[in-house]
């Protein structure tokens, strides 16, 4: 889901790290995006990672910008089963489709620069 608090700023490099700010999605500098490019990993107000839902293959594909730890890998965990088992599909906006996200899946698969 999307950060209802980014919303009302649209300035999505105030929630990056400086060491993160660099970063490339979809050949977009991540600090220069008013609104994230796929649903966000936010840990103490702070982005750090993004992940899609990948639904031929029914799982949450994500890439972290610092160390996963177990907390988070369970979060990510949660959230799949949820998804997979009460949602079916998790769209970023009502005319998100598996079809539309398939790039944004393939980059998370990839490996964010």
């Amino acid at each position: 889901m999307r950060n209802p608090r980014h919303l009302l700023h649209r300035d999505l490099g105030r929630l990056l790290d400086a060491a993160d700010g660099g970063r490339t999605f979809l050949n977009q500098p991540m600090n220069g995006l008013s609104d994230s490019p796929a649903h966000m990993i936010v840990d103490r107000g702070r982005l750090v990672g993004l992940w899609e839902y990948d639904v031929e293959a029914a799982e949450i594909v994500w890439q972290s910008y610092v160390t996963p730890d177990a907390a988070l890998r369970e979060a990510v965990a949660a959230t799949e089963a949820f998804v997979r088992d009460e949602l079916g599909d998790a769209r970023s906006f009502s005319l998100d489709s598996p079809r539309s996200r398939a790039p944004r899946v393939a980059e998370l698969r990839a490996g964010i620069s």
